[in-house]
């Protein structure tokens, strides 16, 4: 899979279809064996930016087993780069593919992030769309010091074969880098604001819009005063880093990295 791993602005992506994904996924959850689990991160084009200020998350993405490509800001990189991406993977829509696999196959799962009503949303969700699938525990992402060490702990003693942690960039993928070692888990996905969706608390942008890369409209107007940065100055700043790196001499990105709006 190597070959098809490509980095966007220094940042890990694996441009692979939805198929060669789960296939991976499916290997990474069945073999739990007492090695340190998986690691399954998405990025778009806010966790990309806050990858380049934050060379600690950049990181913990490099080093991931598996990072999927999400938001047409990507697709668009790829095209400016003459790699397109094949597949847009973001983990609200890939997440419910991995638990449907999981009750087919009678894996576990643990649920960590969210707020306390927006996770206990989320399970009602998952009970009732997911009948088989077998959740073996959950909590909440607001954790003192005290709960976490006894979070790890629950985890360990429910040994989960996948655990989605949904604290959102950079937390959860930090987490899961500084953990991983600790956790007698098969895989870990870093699913963002999926709890949020399969609660309810975000609504969807409807199918339309999804599949034509429109759904960040959708989201900003849902809450245009937290995506404004996302929309009106991280997006344009990304798209304008990747034609720079594509068509400006090195040399002279020096120089516009350091004096002008790219710094």
């Amino acid at each position: 899979m190597r070959e098809r791993t490509m980095f966007i602005l220094g940042v890990r992506v694996d441009n692979v279809t939805s198929q060669t994904a789960m296939a991976l996924l499916k290997v990474f959850a069945s073999h739990h064996n007492g090695s340190n689990p998986r690691k399954v991160f998405f990025v778009n084009v806010h966790s990309i930016q806050s990858a380049r200020r934050d060379h600690e998350l950049m990181s913990c993405v490099n080093s991931a087993d598996l990072v999927l490509p999400d938001g047409s800001g990507l697709k668009i990189a790829g095209k400016i780069f003459g790699t397109p991406i094949i597949e847009n993977l973001n983990g609200t829509d890939f997440s419910p593919k991995v638990l449907r696999y999981a009750e087919s196959r009678g894996l576990t799962v643990y649920l960590l992030g969210a707020r306390p009503r927006v996770i206990e949303g989320c399970l009602d969700h998952l009970r009732k769309s997911y009948s088989r699938l077998q959740i073996v525990g959950y909590h909440h992402g607001y954790l003192s010091a005290e709960e976490h060490e006894a979070v790890i702990e629950d985890i360990n003693s429910k040994r989960p074969d996948i655990l989605l942690v949904a604290f959102g960039t950079p937390t959860q993928e930090k987490w899961i880098a500084h953990n991983a070692r600790n956790l007698n888990v098969g895989v870990c996905l870093a699913v963002g604001g999926l709890f949020d969706f399969l609660s309810g608390a975000i609504v969807r942008a409807p199918i339309w819009m999804r599949r034509s890369g429109m759904e960040w409209l959708f989201r900003f107007f849902q809450d245009p005063a937290g995506k404004w940065n996302r929309v009106f100055v991280e997006i344009p700043v990304f798209l304008g880093r990747v034609a720079a790196r594509r068509f400006i001499p090195r040399p002279l990105q020096q120089f516009i990295y350091r004096t002008l709006i790219f710094r």
